[in-house]
Parts: structure tokens; sequence; C-alpha cells
């Protein structure tokens, strides 16, 4: 065919549809919403999961970076000790650059234009920026020079915060600032922050000639640089080697001590991964549901149009030439969905990157970019072929064509019902399947909503707060200022007690340490080990953590008297699963020398996070091991919002020059560990009701269709003695049937797809009866509804007007 000629007829068939649709409104309106809801939704899954897992770090060559955990007998998920960070960086033989960043950001209070404020800071190696490929905006990188100090003596300032703080001055490069009252410079800018490795807001150097850092204390993570042509497996055999010579040479302190490597993708989006591409496909089911609705749509438009196509057969016009023309009314619909749905989508990732988890890695970084909008336009095309290619098929070899245009009538239509028919199934199998996933993850939530963390959760509030080390030195001044602060907090209007705590649950603070149960015997160099956490004032009483034997600390517990401890119930049952822990004692330090007493055992705290269950724990008091950093934890009698303002007067009434965190109630820590579950969950939950939806409307327009081909037949069953509840049992057995058909299938197919789940769920099989049990009642009862509506219209034809009609 000349050129010409074809996009003339194309645009005949472009012009013919959009009538065709335009007369139909109602129809058209239908079929575009659907079309907008499954290609929308498809679109932004697709936009997160584009973000998140399909596009490169943003970093130089990021699949030749790794990460490395410290691995003992204890775990494979520890930190490194500085000392063994500079053996691995200075003696292997497979990395371009190995660098270090601390296993958790620290608080730290910067003084700059006279103005005090606490920033999130993180301690990193020298080599860090260079080994992700990143170089300052304004400003110089660390250098091993800035390494070779006691204390950090320049910064890098995060771009976010130098933009918030000093206004994007590029003059800061060089101005002195106070961090924890130390006097540092700004050497540098970063271009753009870097929240999927820390959340700094100011970046300072290891300095490797501090007391801290030359100790066995192991609290960094590896980030290396691989050379080229270098596998992870031979970088592991190379650090693998060091860390054997190590053992070695220094038994003491690194007897099976080493370095675990993955990829550095893995480690920051591999946990969310799985929960993505389920997602997606999901959502892909939700698609298939719409493309099923619309293509029934179709079927049943189809059949007020066999006499026009009949005609146009008659008249001469090819089959292909009527599949080409009821194939582009399909395209033009799918497109009017997919722009609505790209409109549709464009909110949606706007809403999901403004409430989505604060958790989920590169959630900043989802937007509708050149690789969405392709996948959408893929969509777009898929979905015509999908729903429009069966009913233009179905009509055009139609066998019903020469009878409509004989006697002017509608054919039987019963390849149309069959088509249908199956269409409902497939529907009804996808939305059983999207159901139970969905119903599996609800439930897991409210398992997990109300798991007990070991605390009472309601009237809390905390913040953080850090001591400088230049103006509390003194152990004692650190104890008198927290003691000061706490007796001034209680005192607030309101609040029922308070309290402070190194490292507070939720928080993602960790903190263990290693130890032995004296008289006990150990191998050489193996210890045990348990969270380590230090207490001031009534702990328990304030978080609502319970005493279960023995006694808590008071004021006989001072810092010349014997040391003391407390040990949680998980502790118990490990270490002592035969006897009382009472009056055992722990040794501690690197030589075994400091001797803690067990006086009473409490319960245990789910730390980490809900899903974890409580590990070893032991409590001392701080007045006996004082630090620099802690949490403060106030429980008020009303509302604990209220208590914000008043515990920072409380704070400055004790030291003006210490500022503190955000402070925040500990009902928002728990929705924020949360937040990542809630999003999978209510994700599903809302593909499964729109599935729902999509099935419900497509199986009742499939018995309103069947009715309207079978009035005839029923006005005969009528005229020969069928009574309304004959009818009603013949129409709602038809849609039951189909329904049935689809939970059987849809069951068998959820038994496959629910195994997918199981690392999503909490306290939930991926088998749970009740789910597989319940939801199918649930949607024959929606079939059933559907049904039933259409089957009265039925029962209520009138024989002698039906049969004058045919």
């Amino acid at each position: 065919m000349h050129p010409g000629l074809a996009m003339g007829t194309l645009f005949q068939d472009c012009s013919y549809a959009l009538r065709t649709l335009r007369k139909d409104a109602g129809f058209t309106l239908v079929a575009v919403v659907t079309l907008a809801l499954g290609i929308g939704a498809n679109t932004t899954i697709f936009s997160v999961l584009n973000a998140v897992v399909l596009k490169p770090l943003p970093f130089d060559q990021p699949e030749r970076l790794m990460w490395g955990w410290g691995k003992s007998r204890l775990g494979d998920q520890a930190g490194i000790a500085a000392p063994d960070f500079v053996e691995y960086r200075d003696r292997n033989r497979t990395f371009d650059q190995l660098s270090v960043i601390p296993i958790v950001d620290s608080p730290s209070n910067l003084v700059g234009d006279a103005r005090v404020e606490q920033v999130t800071t993180a301690m990193v190696s020298a080599n860090f920026f260079n080994t992700l490929g990143i170089r300052p905006m304004l400003g110089r990188s660390f250098t091993a020079a800035d390494e070779k100090v006691t204390l950090p003596q320049v910064v890098i300032l995060g771009h976010s915060y130098w933009q918030q703080r000093f206004g994007g001055d590029a003059r800061i490069v060089g101005t002195t600032l106070a961090l924890d009252g130390e006097s540092v410079t700004v050497a540098g800018v970063l271009a753009s922050d870097i929240p999927i490795m820390s959340s700094a807001q100011v970046w300072i150097p290891t300095p490797m000639l501090a007391p801290g850092m030359t100790g066995h204390s192991h609290f960094l993570r590896l980030v290396g640089r691989l050379k080229p042509g270098v596998t992870q497996q031979q970088a592991q055999a190379d650090l693998d080697s060091i860390a054997h010579e190590l053992g070695e040479k220094y038994p003491a302190t690194n007897t099976d001590w080493s370095v675990r490597l993955e990829p550095l993708a893995d480690v920051k989006v591999g946990p969310v991964r799985s929960g993505l591409w389920i997602l997606l496909g999901a959502v892909g089911l939700v698609l298939l549901i719409a493309c099923s609705n619309v293509a029934n749509l179709l079927l049943a438009r189809g059949v007020s149009r066999q006499t026009e196509i009949a005609i146009r057969t008659a008249l001469g016009a090819k089959r292909g030439r009527i599949i080409r023309q009821l194939l582009t009314e399909s395209f033009l619909l799918a497109g009017a969905g997919g722009l609505a749905a790209i409109l549709l989508a464009s909110w949606a990732v706007d809403a999901v990157r403004r409430f989505g988890p604060a958790q989920f890695p590169r959630m900043n970084e989802v937007h509708l970019d050149a690789r969405v909008l392709a996948f959408a336009a893929f969509v777009w095309l898929l979905t015509s072929v999908m729903f429009g290619l069966a009913p233009a098929l179905q009509l055009t070899f139609s066998d019903d064509l020469q009878g409509s245009l004989k006697d002017g009538t509608r054919g039987s239509g019963t390849r149309n019902q069959w088509l249908g028919s199956l269409l409902v199934v497939s529907e009804v199998t996808l939305s059983l399947v999207l159901m139970v996933s969905a119903g599996l993850l609800v439930k897991s939530f409210w398992r997990l909503v109300h798991v007990n963390p070991g605390f009472h959760t309601d009237h809390l509030v905390t913040t953080q707060l850090q001591l400088p080390q230049k103006t509390y030195a003194d152990p004692k001044r650190r104890v008198d200022f927290l003691q000061h602060l706490l007796e001034g907090a209680a005192a607030l209007p309101g609040v029922e007690s308070a309290a402070a705590v190194s490292e507070l649950p939720l928080s993602d603070q960790p903190n263990d340490r290693l130890f032995r149960v004296q008289g006990r015997e150990y191998l050489p160099n193996q210890t045990d080990d348990a969270n380590y956490r230090k207490v001031e004032g009534d702990y328990l009483r304030t978080m609502g953590i319970p005493l279960l034997r023995g006694r808590s600390f008071g004021a006989q517990d001072s810092a010349t008297s014997p040391r003391v401890v407390l040990v949680n119930e998980p502790f118990v049952k490990h270490f002592f699963p035969h006897g009382d822990a009472i009056g055992k004692r722990l040794l501690y330090g690197r030589d075994a020398s400091v001797l803690l007493e067990i006086v009473g055992v409490v319960g245990g705290v789910r730390h980490d996070e809900l899903q974890t269950a409580p590990r070893p724990e032991v409590y001392v008091p701080n007045v006996q091991e004082p630090a620099l950093f802690m949490n403060v934890v106030v429980r008020t009698a009303g509302d604990p919002a209220r208590a914000a303002s008043a515990l920072r007067a409380a704070v400055a009434e004790a030291d003006a020059d210490i500022p503190i965190s955000a402070v925040r109630t500990m009902d928002d820590l728990i929705s924020s560990s949360l937040a990542q579950p809630r999003f999978s969950m209510l994700l599903l939950a809302l593909f499964a009701l729109i599935a729902l939806v999509l099935a419900a409307v497509g199986l009742y327009g499939v018995i309103s269709y069947t009715v309207s081909q079978r009035t005839r037949e029923i006005g005969i069953r009528m005229a020969l003695g069928a009574d309304p509840r004959d009818i009603l049992r013949l129409v709602v057995g038809h849609g039951l049937r189909m329904t049935a058909l689809g939970i059987v299938i849809g069951l068998a197919a959820a038994l496959g797809v629910t195994r997918l789940l199981g690392s999503l769920l909490f306290e939930v099989g991926p088998f749970d009866a009740g789910s597989f049990a319940g939801l199918p009642l649930f949607l024959a009862f929606i079939a059933l509804v559907a049904s039933w509506i259409p089957a009265r219209r039925a029962a209520r034809v009138d024989p002698l007007v039906s049969l004058r009609n045919e």
C-alpha cells in the first residue's frame, strides 16, 4: 500500500474511532478510568523500583564498590576495629581504595556564628570520598595528614546543611567552627548529600592517634573499590589471608576475627529489593484484571455492533481491515487511559516520595524519568493488544454476523459468553491471589503492631544530648550534670519520672561488649557477647520495664562502690539456663579485670526492631561508667508532646551550652520502625481492593450481558412455568460457578505465590489457614452480590414482552 494511502486510511480509522467512542461516552469513561488505574499503578511502582533497584548507585563505577562486615564466631555483621582497618588498607592487593565509615552516625555540638546546635556527624577515613568517586563542590577532600591527629582538625559540610545553616555561602571554606568544644576548619562542602551511606550533616576524618582508635572496639564498616578485573571472591580471599595473619600475630584480640564482603548495592538496596519486585508483580495482576474488564466491556459492546460489522463485510471490507479499525479504537482507549495514568502516576509518585518510609533507600530519587515514561508507553501498547485483540477477533470471526444481517437481530453470542466467562474466571483468580497475599501482610502487620516491645510506649518523650569531651572530661562532672538535669525534668509539671540511657530502643543505636562469666571455663581467647547499656535515674520505672528478680540500682551503687549489673531475661536463659543468675559475676575488659555482680533480672526489650526478639542485654549504672552521650527519657501524665519545650528549658537550665536533638515521643519511634512494613502492607492491600472492585464489576457486567443475551430463553422458561426463584438460581448459579472455578484456581496459584512473602511476614506463615479459608468466602459473597443484581432483573422479565421483542 502506498504510504500516503496508508496514512489516509489510518486517519480515517482514528477519526471514525473517535466519533464512535464519543458517541458511547459512558463506555469510554469507564474503560479509560479502569485503564488509568491499572497503567498508573504500574507506572508508580515501576518508578520506585527503577530509582531504588534498577538504577546503579550514584557513585563512580558502583559495580566495583564492596561493603565489609566484621565477622567472628559471634556473628557475621559486626564492626571492624580501627587498627585492623589500617592493616587491611595497607596490606591488601585487590582494592584500589579501602575506607571505613562508622556503624552509626553520632551527634555532636557545633558552634558557628555564636550559635550552638546539635548536628549529625560521620567519622570516615581520609580516602572515603575518593573510594566512592566523590569530589567536594567547594574546597578539598580529606587527606592522609588529616588522620594523623588525636582530634579532628578539619570538617566537610553536607550540602543540605551548608545551605540551611550557612545560606550556601561559598566563603565558608577556610572558616573556623567549634565541634564538641574543639576548633575545626571547614575544608570543603559536598555537591550533594549521600543519604544512602549516611545522614551526616558534618563529616570528620578518623583521628587515628586518638585513644579510642588505637583499641580494639569494633565500630567501623569497610567500604572498598575493587581494582579493575578483580572479583569479589579474589578480594575475599585476600582479606581472609590478612585476617589469618593478624589472628596469629595478635591472638588476644584477633583470633577468629575476619571480614565478610558483599557488593555495596546488595547491602544498601538488597533488603527492599524482593519486596519491590513483589509489589510490581502485584500491580501487574491489577493491570491484567483491568484489561480483562475492558475486554469484557468491548465484548458486550460488540453485540450491538454485529449488524454494523456484517454490513461492512457484505460491502467488501476485508476482515483484516475491520480488525485494524477495532484495534485502532483499542489503541485510542489505551492512549487516553495512558495519559490519565501519567497524571495519576505523577501525583502518586510525589505522594510516595513525600510520605514513604524515611528508612527506604533512595526514596528521594523516585521520579518520572525517561525510563519510567518508556515503561508506561510499553504498558500502554501491551494493554492495547491485551484487551483489544481478543474481542476484535471474536467479533469478526463470529458465526452470528450473517444472521444478524438477515433478520436485524442479535445472534446468540455463545462465543462471546464463553470468552467473557473465561475472562471473569481469570479476574477472580488474580483477585484472590492478591487478596490472600494482602491478607497475610495485613495479619502480619497487625501482629507486629500488637507485639510487646518490652516497655510501655505511651506518654514517653525522649531526646539526645552530647556532652563535649573538653568541657566534661571529668567523669564526676558528667554525672552531676545528668543528675541535675533529671531532677529538673522530674520536677516539671505533668512529669512523673525522668531517666537516661546510653542506647535507646528502636533508635538504631547498637552497642555490645565482650565478657566472660566468672568461674566458667573458656577456650583461649573465647568470650561471650551481649548488648551493653548505661542508665541514669529510675530507668526501669520510667520505661515500664519490669524487674523480675533481685533489685534495681539505688543510692548504694556509687562511683566507689563495687560494680553491679542488671541482666535481662534472654541473658539468663542463654547464659544461665539451669540456675539463678543473681549473685553471679561477669568479667569485662581486655584483660577481664572489671568485675560486675548481677543484682537483678529485668524483662527483655526489643531493641533493634519490633520483628526481632529481645537479645541478651545488660544494664550498668552510669555513675560507675559515666557516658558523654545519653538519651533522656521522660514519662508524662498527660500529652507527651507538651513536655517538649519544658524539657528543652530543663536542659538549658542545667547547661545553656548543651543543645539537644528534636524531642520525639516513643510512639513516634514505634511508628517509624513500622514505616517500611506498613508501606508494603498498605500498597498491596490497596491493589487487592482495586482488584476486588474490578472483579466484582467484571462479574456484574458478564452476568448482565448474559441476561441480555438470554432474554428470549428466559421468556420461554417463564412461559413454560418457571417461577422467578428458578430464574434467580439459574443466573446466580452461573455467576457462582465462574467464581468457584476462579477460587479453586486462585487458591492453587496463591499457594505458590505466597511462598515469596516469607521474608515480609511476622508471626504469620505463608500458608495461614485463616487467610486461605476466610478470604475466598468473602470473595464468594461479593460475587453473590454482583450476580444477584442482574439476576433479580432477569427474574422480573415479562415473558410476553421478551418473546414479542425477539
